[in-house]
């Protein structure tokens, strides 16, 4: 098996002691095998984070499989905090699974009182609400890509995106977490961290970047000066990210004792949710424009 897809609402990607949880996968998201130990699977995600997870969660995709999923137009992340996929199309409908903000799944051609069947990617077909889903705007090209080291660089250029209104995007997924607990390394609606909340609005839109909070060569943020940030740029802080919203503004998830989860705090002092740890600690800005 080279590659795999996660059959499961959510899986922990571990690092190499096997016990530190380091990153969440959801339904459909694929990863490339790069070695197996036992029932340890090393992977690469679609977004180049690699770590561990066990080879029951996956089941397996060829790359022409992967292909064919990024040019079909049929895969769809779903945009709700939770969408349950249902047996049958009507409220009453049997609860099949429940998945998370960020997860994908395939759209199937039958329509029905506001529902959309659907196939998840471990093969059950069902229904979900028609204003649950958006379609995907990313991809697992850098599995297959010829350059792979220079692929996330070119997203921005390829992609065709405009500035504003992907700013102002962004800030609409960002704002969609806020009231979510914080939870280390995750990356849904149940819980997530700060590095976490930014990767997903940004594969949301449509761009892959890197999944810590640092700034790294070969992604497409890249360091600009504190004073020029703007909405949907990040903020960096030792250990820590954070989406700037504007106006000293920004969104962040945070395990501080204080404002505990996914918050909106300020950079000024003459606001009352301002946090003068971060705000003092802040030591560089990023940008993909």
């Amino acid at each position: 098996m080279e590659f795999g897809i996660l059959t499961k609402p959510s899986v922990w990607l571990y690092g190499a002691d096997r016990k530190k949880a380091i990153d969440e996968l959801l339904m459909g998201w694929a990863v490339k095998i790069l070695g197996k130990e036992g029932e340890w699977c090393r992977v690469v995600t679609h977004y180049g984070y690699e770590g561990f997870l066990k080879e029951g969660d996956l089941c397996a995709c060829t790359e022409d499989g992967l292909r064919k999923r990024d040019v079909c137009g049929n895969v769809v992340f779903v945009g709700r905090a939770f969408a349950d996929i249902l047996a049958e199309p009507k409220v009453q409908g049997r609860i099949l699974c429940t998945l998370s903000r960020g997860s994908f799944l395939s759209v199937l051609p039958e329509e029905k009182a506001g529902y959309q069947k659907v196939v998840l990617f471990d093969g059950r077909e069902g229904y979900l609400p028609q204003v649950a889903y958006e379609k995907r705007r990313d991809n697992d090209g850098y599995f297959y890509s010829k350059d792979p080291g220079r692929y996330f660089m070119r997203q921005i250029q390829c992609g065709g995106w405009q500035e504003i209104p992907f700013r102002k995007q962004l800030l609409v997924y960002a704002a969609r977490y806020l009231g979510t607990q914080y939870r280390w390394a995750g990356k849904s609606a149940e819980g997530l961290d700060c590095s976490g909340l930014t990767l997903m609005c940004y594969m949301m839109c449509g761009v892959l970047i890197y999944r810590d909070a640092q700034l790294m060569a070969g992604y497409p943020v890249h360091s600009i000066p504190v004073e020029q940030v703007r909405p949907g740029d990040l903020l960096y802080f030792p250990g820590h990210i954070a989406m700037y919203a504007g106006s000293h503004k920004y969104i962040h998830a945070t395990g501080n004792e204080n404002s505990f989860g996914c918050v909106v705090n300020s950079l000024s002092h003459k606001d009352p949710d301002y946090r003068e740890d971060l705000a003092k600690g802040l030591v560089a800005a990023g940008s993909v424009w």
